[in-house]
């Protein structure tokens, strides 16, 4: 078993009698004076407080072992209350209780075990105080000095995490918005008023075509909104009958097929939300699954995945390779930070808080996480401020301090 010791005095203050008779003492403190517990010693002959924290397995409890005149006393024979004021004002505030020998606190001593101290005891009629300050993991950087070294705080809050498997593809149209635009009848191009790359509107003329038949002139108009990407006309030319003679695609809709190893075919579904982004912008749109091939390609051993893509924009067109994140399963959790916000320190995972110019590493529990985001679930409550570009940088400047983890 390690002891961790808190250094808890700064001045004594003791009272007798009726409260009407208070004497203050300067108790002269050595940082070297310690225990027979490998605790500090804090007070004067007539109350004698060796304090200290106790790491066992997990768990860190504060042990008092009271004295007078240089005699162990009842634990049950002294009243010692304390109280921890944290970095950003959290204070925790308790009474010792009586154990076998010392006085300990009800509680574990959550870390970091970086404080402010007050303790204030009662013996035979008689109030003594003492505080004092004990820090580990803290730094101070001015805010000019860290605006220059890139560090970024934000804080924390809740946030959705998803977990989802990364996934490559290509844009191809949509078929269901591609129109062939086909003569009634043989005949002769009078007119060709539209080429290929040419914007055009539902129900506008195309062309103009004399028939075989009736030599009369007839018009081709577009079915669809959208733009010409197949087939011209010239004047004089024929076109024969039931054969198309333009291709229409509208490309505010588009496909993004992908293909999923056949390890991973269990996580899809018709219906699943795939996010997808362009290598070529920071442009990204979310889709669902409309389509999941019942077959697998021979060669790759994946399966077709195909997800329709909003593209009114025009920020993807037919041929762009893109990457895909299929979103496996999303969970909302109300505390979260920045994946890249965490270190380690010792053996802990932690975030940097910041109060002001005041940095001190936090231990965190993390839970479910991507390469974004990581869920919280003890250290951290939403509203804190933590450090997330350049945690490293605060990380070495605690280091260099001398960031030992010994009370």
């Amino acid at each position: 078993m390690r002891a961790l010791i808190v250094a808890l005095l700064c001045a004594g203050c003791r009272t007798h009698d009726a409260a009407e008779h208070e004497h203050t003492h300067d108790i002269k403190h050595s940082d070297d004076a310690r225990g027979p517990h490998g605790g500090r010693l804090f007070g004067e002959a007539s109350l004698l407080l060796e304090v200290g924290i106790v790491d066992i397995g997990e768990s860190a409890r504060l042990r008092v072992y009271p004295s007078s005149e240089g005699k162990a006393i009842p634990p049950g024979d002294v009243s010692v209350s304390i109280k921890l004021s944290r970095l950003g004002g959290r204070d925790d505030t308790f009474t010792c209780e009586p154990a076998e020998g010392y006085l300990v606190s009800p509680h574990d001593i959550a870390e970091p075990h970086s404080f402010d101290v007050s303790i204030e005891a009662q013996y035979r009629g008689a109030t003594y105080r003492w505080s004092y300050s004990s820090y580990e993991g803290r730094t101070e950087i001015p805010e000019r000095e860290a605006a220059a070294s890139g560090i970024s705080v934000e804080k924390a809050g809740p946030q959705i995490i998803k977990n989802s498997i990364r996934i490559r593809g290509r844009i191809v149209p949509s078929e269901h918005r591609i129109a062939h635009v086909i003569p009634r009848f043989a005949g002769v191009v009078r007119e060709g008023r539209k080429h290929i790359g040419d914007s055009v509107t539902k129900g506008e003329v195309m062309a103009v075509v004399e028939s075989n038949q009736s030599l009369q002139p007839f018009e081709l108009r577009a079915q669809i909104s959208g733009t010409v990407v197949q087939g011209h006309l010239i004047v004089g030319e024929y076109v024969a009958e039931n054969q198309w003679v333009y291709v229409i695609a509208d490309l505010s809709e588009v496909w993004a097929d992908f293909y999923l190893p056949l390890t991973d075919r269990d996580s899809v579904h018709v219906g699943q939300i795939v996010e997808v982004m362009s290598p070529h912008s920071q442009h990204g749109v979310s889709g669902p699954v409309m389509y999941i091939a019942p077959y697998a390609d021979e060669r790759t051993q994946a399966q077709l995945v195909r997800v329709s893509l909003e593209n009114s924009k025009g920020a993807f067109v037919p041929g762009m390779f893109v990457t895909g994140d299929l979103i496996v399963s999303e969970t909302s959790v109300p505390t979260a930070v920045r994946t890249e916000a965490l270190q380690g320190l010792h053996t802990w995972r932690v975030v940097f808080r910041r109060v002001g110019d005041i940095y001190e590493a936090q231990p965190v529990t993390v839970g479910r996480s991507n390469e974004e985001w990581s869920e919280v679930s003890a250290g951290l409550a939403p509203g804190d401020e933590y450090v997330t570009r350049n945690s490293f940088i605060v990380k070495a400047d605690i280091l260099k301090a001398g960031a030992s983890h010994d009370h």
